[in-house]
């Protein structure tokens, strides 16, 4: 039995943190076109978020009738029973492209004002004022914060791994979110014992952890049992390294509960 998070965030009937673990499915396209074919196909696997990586979209021209703002409202149609997951990367921790930070937060507004993002995706490590830019339009919307951290190199101590849950929460997220790369089934480990630490006695709101790559695939399935609110599966196209198909991960949740 998994231990839910003591505050729970209800965003169009899915309950973050609650009894259930919530999958998520990424959109990764360059063009409109290819977005809105692929939300098509991931709508279809009945996914019960998804994530809008608009760092891979091509152009990121955020004026009235551009091309993004176009496909934000397509997009907002097509979700409109979804939550939707919109994260404009930062290249240091992921991004597909170098985008300025004033570029970030207009990217950021508009999704929020056509009404498609459910909730944004900002990392931790970003300077005060953007973060506080960020935090007040989603606020302005009544919308919610991930406030994540990311590794793509290695899976750093217990320790840090705890903090930086922690940190999320005490820097205003709604849903505190980390990533590290694991390296052997030991840094799988340190991420669990992490997760459940901060869980039992630390953090009260959702929170999102994940070891990437072959070795980290365990916590796509059964990080649910260590305080994991939400694990990312693959529909069409890879956000991160160890994604495996969502098929595949409902299979081994079913046997696990069952």
């Amino acid at each position: 039995m998994r231990k839910e998070s003591k505050v729970k965030i209800n965003v169009k009937g899915k309950i973050f943190g609650g009894e259930k673990l919530l999958i998520c499915l990424p959109l990764v396209s360059k063009s409109k076109k290819e977005l809105l074919e692929q939300a098509e196909d991931l709508i279809k696997l009945d996914p019960d978020v998804l994530e809008w990586r608009v760092d891979f979209f091509d152009d990121l021209n955020y004026e009235e009738e551009s091309e993004l703002i176009k496909a934000m409202k397509e997009l907002s149609k097509m979700t409109k029973d979804i939550p939707v997951i919109f994260t404009c990367r930062h290249h240091d921790e992921g991004g597909n492209k170098e985008i300025l930070q004033n570029d970030r937060v207009g990217i950021i507004s508009k999704a929020l004002e056509t009404g498609l993002a459910d909730i944004i995706d900002v990392e931790m490590f970003n300077e005060e004022n953007f973060l506080e830019e960020v935090k007040k339009i989603v606020k302005k919307h009544d919308k919610y914060l991930i406030l994540s951290h990311h590794n793509f190199k290695e899976t750093p101590s217990e320790d840090f791994i705890l903090n930086k849950i922690i940190e999320g929460e005490k820097l205003g997220a709604d849903i505190t979110k980390l990533a590290v790369m694991a390296n052997s089934y030991g840094d799988v480990l340190k991420l669990f014992n992490a997760t459940y630490k901060a869980r039992l006695s630390k953090v009260e709101i959702p929170i999102v952890t994940m070891s990437m790559g072959e070795y980290g695939k365990i916590t796509r399935v059964f990080g649910s049992y260590f305080g994991i609110d939400m694990s990312f599966a693959v529909g069409k196209g890879v956000s991160a390294p160890g994604q495996m198909p969502v098929e595949n991960v409902r299979k081994m949740i079913d046997l696990m509960n069952n």
